[in-house]
């Protein structure tokens, strides 16, 4: 008799395994932005539903009730999804869409509120399909702009490093030039004072033939000789 009860016990042990790696996987398999998905439960829940759904996977999956190897990923994202939905904000936001992909859907099909299709498991799965398109177009846009975000602030960051660098040489150009003065001042009056040595010392240098303009010289009357005066117009 002793025997058929552990017998029980263990099948039942591992029955609950065997839900708890099933819930494990259920949620690893969901489509992580839409929280709804991960908690396994529909748009129109209560906030009371969010809870009991949360309370109950979180004490199924817990990483210390059970030996998956991804029980720690799988609870994260159950604890992800059931934070988001408890923010009122939040879950409004993904009503919305849930909203707006029922009314696109009506108007493609060209369906009325009133047509029965709409209550149907089919139109329901259609809803979400739609509505994973939409979050799914939202999150691209998301990543680019945050990519284009993140390459401003990417080149901000290397003028800024340019700036910071040239900023760097120009004190060390300074520094450096600080420094060196004393030895460009007496290189300087070293310089001055061979110069001063050398014109003083040094010769002449002979001026080159054809420097300087020299006027003609005047000869003298030669008194032997009669003067002749030239005739000098008079008319003018």
């Amino acid at each position: 008799m002793s025997e058929d009860l552990d017998i029980d016990k263990y099948l039942a042990t591992e029955a609950t395994q065997l839900q708890k790696d099933q819930e494990v996987e259920r949620i690893l398999s969901a489509f992580k932005l839409n929280p709804f998905d991960v908690l396994d439960l529909a748009p129109d829940c209560t906030e009371k539903d969010i809870k009991n759904a949360y309370r109950k996977k979180s004490l199924l999956i817990h990483p210390d009730k059970t030996k998956h190897p991804r029980a720690q990923e799988a609870f994260s994202l159950l604890k992800k999804a059931e934070t988001e939905l408890s923010n009122e904000k939040s879950r409004q936001l993904l009503l919305t869409i849930f909203e707006e992909a029922k009314i696109t859907l009506i108007a493609d099909q060209k369906l009325k509120l009133t047509d029965p299709f709409i209550n149907t498991t089919e139109f329901k799965l259609q809803i979400k399909q739609k509505t994973k398109d939409i979050l799914i177009e939202q999150e691209l846009r998301r990543r680019k702009l945050l990519k284009r975000e993140l390459e401003a602030q990417g080149l901000a960051a290397q003028k800024a490093e340019q700036v910071e660098k040239e900023k760097k040489r120009k004190a060390e150009e300074e520094k450096l030039w600080e420094e060196t003065r004393e030895q460009r001042v007496n290189n300087w009056r070293d310089f001055q004072t061979k110069k001063g040595t050398s014109s003083q010392g040094g010769t002449k240098k002979k001026r080159k033939f054809g420097s300087e303009f020299k006027p003609p010289k005047v000869l003298a009357e030669d008194p032997s000789k009669p003067y002749i005066k030239r005739p000098t117009n008079t008319n003018n």
